[in-house]
């Protein structure tokens, strides 16, 4: 089984698919080939009320029930005699992959737990029906003793009504099923009890490719402090540009005047770097909106003056495909080109100027340390994440559970690079030495272009061996499933059949893009009809109908569309987003209003309090009233006070009063009066946050 979400028109998504072994409907066989390779089945596309890992378990359950349901009342049921309940699903469930977000693992608990709880209920039944009428009578009876002293003797009971009767009764009964059920499980011998709770999680490969690139580009990014070297250039966005250019330019009047709090913010809400770069670039030369930026253009130059084959510049606003390292490839391969092509644009327009955001992309490919990050992420791209991902979607690696000796591989060959940087980072640059497989480049002519920047990049080196420790811490947490001593390393051959899972999580990411896609040309379609298309084609629906259906089969399912179509689900599923938004909303604002009365109260407490002046005074202080003058110094104004839960013992609340009352004294006499209170009343106002992919995307439209 696997999952993925996402978000479309302000509405969560989920895609499910349930990995199975089924027959070859084509060839007319109804015979399942136990050995054969399990095929990805479409449970659903399916939205989501509250976006959290119980509702995904229930979530899966009650879709597989209801495919449950729609066979039980078929023909089909009929005549093979077969009522299917979840907990058949749950006993043949075996495991579940999906991307590495803490929602989707704590989903995979969430079910193991569940299939768990089955097979204890599935025991705990099949005992109880086993029981002769003597042991039953004289079992139950003693249960029932309990039942009744609980609820305060015969009196009590007889008290209750019939509805709170019969509530304690269906109680009673699952806790004697689940009673029986642990005791039968702890009767299975070893193997038995392996083979019912064998549940296994794995991440999907191409996130952890992704996310060791990410873990790279973040401490290249802290190596140039590091080192004391200068950075790459900022790339300030429209608000911030003037502001910065005026700060940075080397004839400023005078350089040593500190910067005001706006020259300051400024400077760190702006960004830099490789990877940033990619990003601005994808947004002009290939922007997901094709009516803006400088798309087909670009292309065409590109044809025409560098390279007839030239397809389109990466897609970087697709960062699961690799796109940030495919697009540093091409901008180191056409450095000069690309410098070529921007200034192009400029004189081409009326005014001969550029937009901020092509500004910015100017200049980094003219900025030395810039180039170099771009240089480490084509290297670690070539040399790790090429090689990785065509291992992964190889014909030899069909079952995620087999991976384990290639992500050993990785760590080591990082290590090996760590090591002996000469291997990649060399006037002799081989894929033979330099690359994870060996194997030839997967874009030989940006590593040629690298090798001709080499002499002119003189902290390469240093840049790409912090990349690849990076993604080394990355690729150890990322991989912690195929650790020596865990599940999947102690699972039989066997074992990993049953739990066969994909590599990657293709199927769920490529069913929630063709829903985005459908849903674009086609607003007024329902879920449901989404559903129904994207099964018949992606489960060989047609093959099963040719192989099994009669007439009668084809009017069931016609009779029941119809049934769907009519029942208004789709209104229902939308009526249940937006109550569970206004509930929510709800929920919070009266959370806000009883914070707020608390702050208004302790605000009130506060300007209360009495500052200690005096250090002696403070001995004679017990820890409540340590943590109010802890309090009551933040309230007045002073700066940085540490909560007072950072000091839990009373030595520690005496040294941090100590402190701040000398601190106190000396804000008086330097200023000749204390700090100003802080206002500590709720703002009425929303927090606003800054959208730079916005902003950009409104300027590429000017």
């Amino acid at each position: 089984m696997s999952a993925d979400s996402t978000s479309n028109r302000g509405i969560d998504f989920e895609s499910r698919h349930i990995a199975m072994r089924v027959p070859d409907y084509k060839s007319g066989s109804l015979h399942v080939d136990p050995i054969s390779k399990p095929k990805n089945r479409l449970l659903c596309v399916d939205s989501t009320v509250e976006h959290t890992a119980v509702a995904a378990v229930d979530g899966f359950v009650s879709r597989v029930e209801e495919a449950m349901d729609y066979f039980n009342r078929s023909l089909q049921a009929t005549l093979l005699k077969i009522n299917l309940r979840a907990r058949v699903f749950l006993r043949k469930l075996k495991g579940m992959n999906g991307d590495h977000a803490s929602k989707e693992k704590s989903a995979a608990r969430g079910l193991n737990n569940r299939k768990q709880e089955s097979a204890i209920t599935e025991l705990g039944e099949d005992a109880l029906g086993v029981m002769g009428v003597p042991q039953l009578v004289h079992y139950l009876a003693a249960w029932n003793t309990k039942k009744i002293a609980e609820a305060g003797g015969a009196e009590g009971w007889a008290m209750l009504s019939q509805l709170e009767q019969a509530q304690r009764d269906k109680k009673l009964m699952g806790k004697i099923i689940t009673s029986l059920g642990k005791e039968e499980y702890e009767k299975l011998s070893p193997e038995d009890r392996r083979a019912s709770d064998l549940f296994i999680w794995a991440g999907c490969c191409m996130h952890k490719n992704e996310n060791s690139f990410e873990g790279g580009n973040t401490e290249m990014k802290l190596e140039w402090a590091k080192l004391g070297l200068t950075p790459p250039v900022i790339l300030a966005n429209k608000a911030n540009a003037t502001t910065l250019r005026d700060i940075l330019d080397p004839g400023r009047a005078n350089p040593s005047v500190p910067l005001m709090e706006s020259e300051q913010g400024a400077f760190e809400q702006s960004t830099r770097g490789g990877v940033k770069t990619t990003a601005l670039a994808g947004a002009i030369l290939n922007n997901k909106d094709d009516k803006k930026g400088q798309g087909d253009r670009h292309v065409d130059h590109f044809k025409a003056k560098v390279d007839k084959n030239y397809k389109r510049f990466p897609d970087t606003s697709n960062t699961r495909f690799g796109s940030h390292g495919d697009a540093a490839a091409d901008l180191i391969e056409h450095l000069d080109a690309h410098i070529d092509y921007l200034n192009v644009v400029c004189l081409s327009k009326g005014t001969a100027s550029l937009t901020n955001i092509e500004y910015n992309v100017l200049e980094a490919l003219k900025d030395i340390p810039t180039r170099t990050e771009l240089c480490a992420m084509v290297l670690y791209s070539q040399a790790v994440c090429k090689p990785y991902m065509t291992a992964v979607r190889g014909p030899k690696s069909d079952n995620v559970l087999d991976l384990g000796p290639l992500h050993s591989l990785v760590r080591e060959f990082i290590k090996k690079i760590l090591a002996d940087p000469e291997l990649l980072i060399s006037e002799d640059l081989s894929h033979v030495q330099g690359s994870l497989d060996g194997q030839e480049w997967e874009n030989p002519r940006a590593v040629t272009a690298i090798l001709k920047l080499m002499p002119s990049l003189p902290n390469l080196k240093a840049i790409t061996l912090a990349f690849f420790r990076g993604s080394l811490v990355t690729w150890l947490r990322f991989s912690a499933e195929f650790a020596p001593g865990g599940l999947i390393d102690l699972a039989s051959a066997e074992e990993k059949h049953l739990a066969w899972m994909p590599a990657t999580n293709d199927a769920n990411e490529g069913a929630l893009g063709g829903y985005r896609v459908n849903i674009r040309g086609k607003p007024s379609m329902t879920l449901h009809q989404y559903n129904v298309m994207a099964m018949f084609r992606h489960n060989d629906t047609q093959d099963f109908m040719d192989a099994v259906f009669t007439f009668d089969d084809h009017m069931y399912v016609m009779r029941e569309a119809r049934k769907l179509d009519g029942s208004g689900v789709e209104n229902k599923r939308r009526r249940e987003i937006v109550d569970f938004r206004v509930k929510v909303a709800q929920m919070r604002k009266e959370k806000e209003i009883a914070t707020a009365a608390k702050v208004k109260a302790d605000t009130k407490w506060l300007s209360k309090v009495a500052l200690i002046m005096e250090v002696v005074d403070i001995k004679k202080y017990t820890v409540a009233q340590l943590g109010e003058q802890i309090d009551a110094f933040r309230f007045r104004g002073l700066l940085d006070v540490l909560a007072k839960s950072r000091f839990p013992r009373k030595a520690e609340r005496q040294g941090a009063v100590e402190g701040l009352v000398i601190r106190w004294n000396e804000f008086i006499l330097e200023h000749g009066e204390p700090p100003m209170p802080t206002a500590h009343l709720s703002s009425d106002q929303p927090t606003i946050h800054d959208d730079w992919e916005a902003e950009e995307e409104a300027e590429l439209a000017e």
